[in-house]
């Protein structure tokens, strides 16, 4: 019997967002071979779906789940070494994924990995996964097999799915669903100190799309230096949210200064973006069940119309009036989807928590009358630019009705600088301040803007000669709107 090495069994959790369902038993398994310096080990990543697995009440609260599971590694249908357990779960409020990771140090040679999972509580459902696998000591410059993964985070730990400081969380279907942004992926690098001469080398990874007959199109490239040594790793995450559905591979690469390959690994995964290209998708009733939008009722829905609304542009403002005049609830879940799939493909739901806290804030803090806070100027104004860099509140100029003064240090909307809003209240009506000059472009800018401020109580003190060309007021005690706009 060879050695194992042994770790506590260890259930991660993964939350599921509904209840299981009896389904053949859906499992996920990755493998890789790696080596510590002194011998080599394979590493086997499991992914239970929880919706295929049998979750029994063990009590009123509580439900619990688990899977045998039989490793088999065998050389001409020998058993060489297996590893038998139960990956059980904790007791849990409702079902959720099971991961686990086993790693098994084997001698250099050639075998058959086999995994034989069965649901504890329900014989019946089973499922098999085969692979060949060559395990062999590295001796000279190479790259190790690849792990993908969900994602990494520091952690120093002895934990199961640590190495090298991070925790890695694996992506044993090698699948990148729809509400994945980002791939991540771990390799080992052994004995650059023996195949490279230079003081340092190149770690190149790149991502290409497979376009099938044997056609494929590098989409993303990445680079890394590092210096020579027996063993070193590499860990990266890549931006994937522009990834269309498809077939792809991953390639890391050992090459020299002078760009000379030594060593390369490749593995593939798959990924769904369908919501990529929204104005090629087609939205099917049954498709929109499973979106956010199925869970918002008629005053909500309503409220985030509005709240589109106020920093709509374009023809968008009369389309979202006649959506909800129409009152059509099916309608206004296609549009808030379409709306906040096309921010983000792979997590509307983010998107739209993200833009709702924006303009609850914006209806708090600017609310007046019987309007939303984010449908007033200011409301508007913040719904599109964000809060202020600085503000100044003035109620005490006793020529002018109260204003505000709002100052963005950097305005990326219009690639501008210290870009001004000013909002006055010429009815002293509540809260309701009505934007009256800004020097962003696309906004209204009004060269009077200080005579219409400053009408009601001096409207004849213009600077100048000229009454229909004045722009400027005289300078009077307590008059400093000019001087807070133009050099605040």
């Amino acid at each position: 019997m060879k050695k194992i090495f042994h770790f506590p069994i260890f259930v991660m959790l993964l939350i599921a967002a509904s209840l299981p369902s009896a389904h053949a038993l859906d499992v996920g398994v990755s493998h890789a071979v790696y080596a510590t310096p002194e011998e080599s080990y394979l590493e086997i990543n499991i992914e239970v779906a929880h919706a295929s697995i049998t979750f029994k009440p063990m009590d009123s609260l509580h439900l619990q789940a688990g899977v045998n599971v039989l490793i088999l590694i065998k050389q001409d249908e020998k058993v060489i070494t297996f590893e038998k357990y139960v990956l059980q779960s904790p007791l849990v409020g409702f079902p959720q994924d099971l991961l686990d990771v086993k790693r098994m140090f084997l001698p250099s040679g050639a075998y058959s990995l086999e995994v034989t999972f069965e649901d504890m509580h329900d014989p019946n459902n089973s499922d098999t996964y085969k692979a060949n696998v060559t395990v062999s000591a590295p001796t000279t410059t190479q790259v190790s097999d690849i792990q993908l993964l969900r994602g990494f985070r520091p952690d120093e730990s002895s934990h199961p799915f640590t190495k090298n400081g991070y925790f890695l969380e694996p992506l044993p279907f090698n699948f990148y669903d729809k509400n994945s942004s980002i791939l991540a992926f771990y390799a080992e690098l052994y004995h650059t100190d023996k195949g490279i001469k230079d003081p340092s080398y190149n770690i190149r990874y790149f991502v290409e799309q497979d376009k099938g007959n044997n056609s494929r199109t590098v989409i993303s490239v990445g680079n890394q230096q590092k210096s020579p040594s027996v063993i070193d790793a590499v860990l990266v995450q890549m931006d994937i949210s522009k990834f269309e559905s498809g077939n792809y591979w991953l390639t890391v690469e050992i090459r020299n200064n002078a760009h000379e390959l030594v060593s390369s690994k490749t593995v593939g995964f798959q990924r769904a973006n369908p919501f990529l290209n929204m104005g090629n998708v087609v939205l099917t009733d049954e498709m929109m069940l499973q979106q956010f939008t199925e869970d918002l009722d008629e005053d909500n829905l309503r409220y985030c119309m509005k709240a589109l609304g106020a920093s709509a542009t374009g023809d968008q403002p009369v389309t979202i009036k006649e959506i909800l005049k129409g009152g059509d609830l099916k309608q206004m879940r296609f549009y808030v989807f379409r709306h906040f799939v096309s921010i983000s493909a792979n997590n509307p739901t983010v998107a739209y928590n993200q833009f709702m806290e924006i303009a609850t804030a914006a209806h708090q803090k600017f609310k007046s009358g019987f309007r939303f806070g984010f449908e007033t100027d200011r409301g508007r104004t913040y719904m599109k630019y964000g809060r202020p860099d600085d503000l100044i509140h003035v109620e005490d100029d006793p020529s002018a009705p109260p204003y505000e003064v709002w100052v963005y240090y950097t305005f990326p909307k219009t690639k501008q600088q210290n870009v001004k809003f000013l909002f006055y209240n010429p009815t002293l009506a509540g809260e309701d301040f009505i934007l009256l000059h800004s020097n962003a472009r696309g906004e209204i800018n009004n060269p009077k803007w200080e005579r219409e401020l400053y009408k009601r109580n001096a409207g004849q003190e213009f600077d100048g000669d000229n009454f229909h060309d004045a722009t400027q007021m005289k300078s009077n005690f307590g008059r400093n709107a000019r001087t807070y706009f133009e050099d605040f």
